[in-house]
């Protein structure tokens, strides 16, 4: 199909804001979301040109557009390497640890059948960590891990056996997310997705899902096979027997 030049000029214009800002709405850019609608073929172009070339998904909830690049090693978009440095972290070990907690996270905000829409307001920073330790000690029992892990194509033992030897926090710490803890790693991943628009936390308490969390998790996560398995053993708390 041949695009008209205004139509290839709006594609990348919303690329080149998607790539600055984690999302384009009428609030940060009225133009574009009015380019956008008066030209119905730019979001054809992204289907049939940008997302197969560029390996990105362009994500529509209404006026608003967010941009992922998938899923690989991580349930964030981002290399390893990148995501270490963001975190804060050591090394792969740790950053799966903080990929399974984004996970289990996930999987208490959605834990039903309709994908529109968190079932819950929010969630304890204390009950998080419950569910986490609660999820890998799961896991780890269970006679087919290894299995597990080759069908999910995540690692699950190492970063499990790393996170239940971790004390759950520092009583005297001041700042909890610097230390080597269970709360530090919460902690680090929580302001991570808040950076990023998917969380908003109260005091380092509470944490509540954002509109974007809620459209990538309904536009995208129900279609990656492989971490819907692990969502799945979340959600049936991880202990179910091979033969079942």
């Amino acid at each position: 199909m041949v695009y008209e030049r205004g139509t290839v000029e709006t594609a990348i214009v919303l690329l080149r804001e998607l790539l600055k800002h984690p999302v384009i709405n009428r609030e940060n850019n009225s133009s574009l979301i009015m380019r956008i609608q008066q030209d119905s073929e730019v979001l054809n172009l992204w289907q049939e040109v940008l997302e197969p070339t560029l390996g990105v998904k362009l994500i529509k909830a209404g006026d608003e557009y967010y941009l992922t690049t998938g899923i690989q090693e991580s349930v964030f978009a981002a290399s390893n390497e990148d995501l270490r440095a963001d975190l804060g972290v050591e090394n792969n070990t740790e950053l799966f640890t903080c990929s399974f907690i984004v996970l289990t996270l996930i999987a208490a905000f959605y834990n039903s059948d309709d994908t529109t829409g968190p079932s819950r307001e929010y969630i304890n920073l204390v009950e998080l960590e419950g569910l986490v330790s609660s999820n890998f000690e799961a896991l780890l029992a269970r006679d087919d891990i290894e299995k597990l892990e080759n069908q999910g194509r995540i690692n699950l033992v190492e970063p499990g056996r790393f996170w239940l030897d971790l004390a759950t926090m520092k009583q005297d710490a001041i700042r909890h997310r610097q230390t080597l803890t269970r709360w530090g790693f919460l902690l680090k991943t929580l302001a991570f997705l808040e950076k990023n628009q998917l969380v908003s936390m109260i005091e380092e308490r509470q944490i509540f899902p954002l509109p974007r969390l809620n459209n990538l998790v309904a536009g995208y996560y129900n279609n990656r096979d492989h971490k819907n398995l692990i969502l799945e053993m979340i959600r049936a708390g991880g202990a179910q027997s091979a033969s079942d």
